[in-house]
């Protein structure tokens, strides 16, 4: 029967899950009591909703169950109804055996319907059916647990209670010491039944009402009660009405319809030998169940249907993420969200999607919902960017090493061991005002690495650079902005800014409505350097023009006609010379090689 192996595999794990015997835990108790507390404390605390999980929440029943000691207590009724089997030698008692029979078969397949995966049908036991049924309540709101402490088990103020703690160092009557904590789940209390042969005519199942966080008069109020509803319903199927009535009234009968309250421990108790009650101490009971009570949260969530607020489509929760903030988004839109926040390198949008909420998305959610190439240049990124915000950390011109500089402005690289200025990057110039780009221009032209042109072109793309870029005032960064209005974010710490003014705006665009224009263009300050460069490719086109290639012109020196084969440069037989076009210099080389024609010396352009 697949409901016997459903059964029997439970069994097998709840002895495997049993809850710890009384004796070790009184001894833990006993030398570490604050640590036991701590401990418990930690794993109570809330289950991160990831997704992926579940097997955080498996076997949560299984340490209240206490299979081993319901068995024992049922096996002397087992025994008991199997001597009582045998008496049974007329017709008519076996018609009533058979009868009975059809009708535990009937009413555990009801049960099986109603009950589902809470019913755990169990191995027979002297031919006797057996089975457990899962007694979940449901609470409309969290239940308030007040525990009660003797002068003897007390955890004194110096030793700590859990977060969940609502009242803390309650003074109670005499000197017991009380507190209370919110539960939105209570541990399952468990009917173990075994039918005899004589049910429902004649007697009632056996049975033992295991509830390991009540006290024992607690449960046996229960033990009694159950007695009493057969003894209202002789001769009918009894089981369900027990356990709805466990399930909707058993906690008012037993005066815990507004506060539950435990303790304080009572060292030896005599109850009804089918009652299983707390044997531990609520020292250690307590952070038990609220571990229970987090863990069942969890798995709750993990089952309900959630909707995500930036798709809105409706998923199970274990395809959700739960960030730091509490709120819930699906996996899949937040591994979309990260990974194209990373590719542009904007780090401070990694941030909760919510609309009001800005809560940043910690590293452990990040590694898990970007793949090892993109976390690797997340943490290398953010690690530059770290850097970049250090006042006294340069970069390295050579190797791009990150250096410290000293309070002159002055770093070396401990990798290359170049000594360098931190301002323009340049080697070490003590006492010298660092050159700005246009002298670095004209050094480099005046010693011949780059011809006149080039240097009137890298000039206007100079000027164009800097009147397309402003610094953020928040964090410094140059921002250029090609196109749009001059309301600006800066990609690396996302401060809004005037690009006119280069001032922060904190929203809207009232800033706007004064003397910044929002779609302003500042005027670009390369037109001298445009109109130099105009005239002198006029001038060369003029030059050119008048004595093309192939023509006959005169030695600018011996004055002897020669023919013009080049349009740079001419060579004089007769000199034995070359001279310049522009200029009509003598140069040392000629030919397409030389870099005088057109340069500084050539045209006499003065920057």
């Amino acid at each position: 029967m697949a409901a016997a192996s459903v059964g029997a595999a439970t069994s097998r794990a709840v002895e495997s899950h049993r809850i710890p015997s009384p004796e070790l835990s009184s001894q833990a108790s006993s030398s570490t009591p604050s640590s036991s507390w701590r401990a418990a404390e930690a794993e109570a605390r809330p289950v991160s909703h990831d997704g992926g999980a579940e097997e955080d929440v498996l076997h949560l029943d299984t340490p209240w169950v206490a299979a081993a000691e319901a068995d024992s207590r049922l096996e002397e009724a087992a025994m008991a109804a199997a001597g009582l089997r045998l008496c049974a030698e007329n017709e008519a008692e076996a018609d009533e055996i058979m009868d009975n029979l059809q009708r535990q078969d009937d009413e555990l397949m009801a049960l099986e319907a109603i009950y589902g995966d809470d019913l755990a049908v169990l191995e027979n036991k002297g031919g006797l059916r057996h089975f457990q049924i899962y007694i979940r309540y449901e609470l409309q709101n969290a239940a308030e647990v007040c525990a009660r402490f003797s002068p003897v088990n007390r955890i004194g103020e110096d030793r700590g209670c859990p977060d969940d703690c609502i009242e803390q160092h309650e003074e109670d009557k005499g000197d017991d010491f009380s507190y209370s904590c919110s539960f939105e789940h209570l541990p399952p209390l468990i009917l173990t039944c075994l039918l005899p042969q004589s049910y429902p005519s004649k007697e009632p199942p056996y049975f033992t009402v295991t509830a390991k966080w009540m006290d024992g008069p607690s449960v046996s109020q229960l033990c009694e009660m159950l007695d009493t509803i057969w003894a209202e319903l002789p001769g009918e199927e009894v089981v369900y009405r027990w356990v709805e009535w466990i399930n909707t009234s058993s906690l008012p009968h037993l005066g815990f319809d507004h506060k539950i309250t435990l303790g304080p421990d009572i060292p030896k108790h005599k109850g009804d030998s089918r009652a299983i009650s707390r044997s531990l101490s609520l020292e250690s009971v307590i952070p038990l169940m609220l571990s229970y009570s987090s863990r069942k949260c969890h798995q709750v969530f993990l089952e309900d249907l959630h909707m995500c607020m930036i798709c809105l489509n409706q998923s199970k929760g274990s395809n959700f993420i739960t960030l730091p903030c509490e709120h819930l988004f699906c996996v899949k839109c937040m591994e979309t969200l990260c990974r194209m926040h990373v590719k542009d390198g904007t780090f401070f949008q990694l941030v909760c999607p919510d609309t009001k909420c800005n809560v940043s998305i910690p590293p452990y959610l990040l590694k898990r919902l970007l793949g090892k190439e993109e976390f690797e240049r997340w943490d290398k990124l953010t690690l530059e960017k770290a850097l970049d915000s250090m006042s006294d950390v340069v970069q390295c011109p050579r190797c791009a090493i990150s250096c410290l500089e000293d309070e002159d402005s002055n770093a070396q690289c401990p990798k290359c061991c170049f000594v360098f200025c931190s301002v323009c990057k340049d080697p070490r110039h003590p006492g010298k005002l660092c050159l700005t780009l246009e002298e670095k221009l004209q050094r480099q032209q005046a010693s011949g690495k780059m011809a006149t042109r080039g240097m009137v072109e890298d000039m206007i793309s100079v000027k164009l650079l800097y009147s397309n870029a402003r610094s953020c005032p928040k964090c410094q960064m140059t921002i250029s902005k090609t196109d749009g209005c001059n309301k600006v974010v800066c990609s690396s710490c996302g401060q809004t800014f005037c690009f006119r003014c280069g001032k922060a705006i904190i929203a809207g665009y009232a800033h706007f409505s004064g003397r910044c224009d929002l779609f302003h263009h500042k005027e670009k300050d390369t037109t001298d350097w445009g109109k130099l460069l105009e005239q002198l490719e006029t001038r060369n086109r003029v030059r050119t023009e008048k004595q093309p290639v192939g023509s006959t012109i005169k030695c600018p020196k011996c004055r002897q006609k020669i023919y013009k084969d080049d349009y740079k440069y001419i060579f004089c037989w007769s000199c034995q010379a070359s001279y310049c076009t522009l200029c009509k210099k003598q140069v040392q080389f000629a030919g397409e090689q030389s870099e005088h024609w057109g340069s500084q010396d050539c045209v006499k352009i003065k920057f």
